[in-house]
């Protein structure tokens, strides 16, 4: 039940479980319930209340679904929506130079200057992907495959901005999509998110033996509780050795890590 709901329910005269109701409010209304609303006992959970009519004018307000980030903003929260557009820094083959190309992208359309290839590389981190050519090679490292800008374009996908709904509906374009994600719960996360809205296109980017990487499993986790929820999701994943490796080193990589052995060669 949302808070909708429950204010029709004030409106109507019937009970309602206040406790729910409140735990829907804003934080500037649940800490003065007391002065707000009165509520009378009817029955097991079941309270009866009643509020001054300003009061409920105002959360109906902030009941009602903004229509686009703009009300939202006038109504207190911008991010109770989505932006309306956006951009991603793309490389692809018909650049001249080092500066990445921008794509525009709307809610269910986007503009861009290039026709693109079948292979998408998404890469996290602006370190790895302001150096397109190490990445492609390390891709082309893990994947067995000749990848270049021939054959591929690399898009600069940070956090929210890698899984936002505008970025989805540009990403199908591409028959194949690789992810270049930190080895941690984060990188995980935004993986799996993709695979679910897209499908198995998308593939997460890992060397085929980790022997060689154990020692670049250097960035400790947070807590113990995100270094058992890696560990889960990787096996539900069938990452069965990514989970095996941070069980053995208990730490996640960074993919910048991954750099030095690009250096190295």
């Amino acid at each position: 039940m949302n808070l909708k709901y429950y204010l029709g329910k004030i409106k109507e005269g019937k009970p309602i479980n206040f406790t729910r109701f409140i735990s829907l409010l804003p934080s500037a209304y649940s800490k003065q319930k007391r002065e707000l609303f009165d509520a009378t006992l009817q029955s097991p959970q079941k309270w009866l209340i009643s509020c001054s009519p300003e009061v409920l004018d105002k959360l109906e307000q902030l009941a009602k679904k903004p229509i686009n980030r703009l009300e939202a903003t006038v109504m207190g929260d911008s991010h109770r929506v989505s932006v309306s557009s956006g951009f991603l820094l793309v490389y692809h083959q018909g650049l001249n130079d080092n500066r990445p190309d921008v794509v525009y992208l709307e809610q269910e359309n986007y503009l861009q200057g290039f026709e693109p290839k079948k292979r998408l590389l998404i890469v996290e981190n602006e370190e790895n992907f302001f150096l397109p050519t190490l990445m492609l090679k390390l891709a082309g490292l893990f994947t067995k495959q000749t990848i270049d800008l021939s054959n591929t374009d690399i898009v600069l996908g940070s956090g929210l901005r890698a899984t936002s709904k505008l970025a989805l509906v540009w990403y199908r374009q591409y028959s194949h999509i690789l992810c270049a994600f930190d080895y941690d719960l984060a990188g995980l996360k935004m993986y799996k998110t993709l695979k679910t809205h897209i499908d198995d296109r998308v593939n997460f980017l890992q060397p085929q033996d980790y022997k060689q990487y154990g020692a670049y499993f250097k960035m400790k986790p947070k807590s113990h509780q995100q270094l058992i929820d890696f560990i889960v999701m990787a096996e539900q994943l069938g990452f069965l050795e990514l989970s095996e490796t941070v069980k053995k080193q208990r730490k996640f990589m960074e993919q910048e890590m991954l750099l030095m052995e690009m250096d190295d060669e």
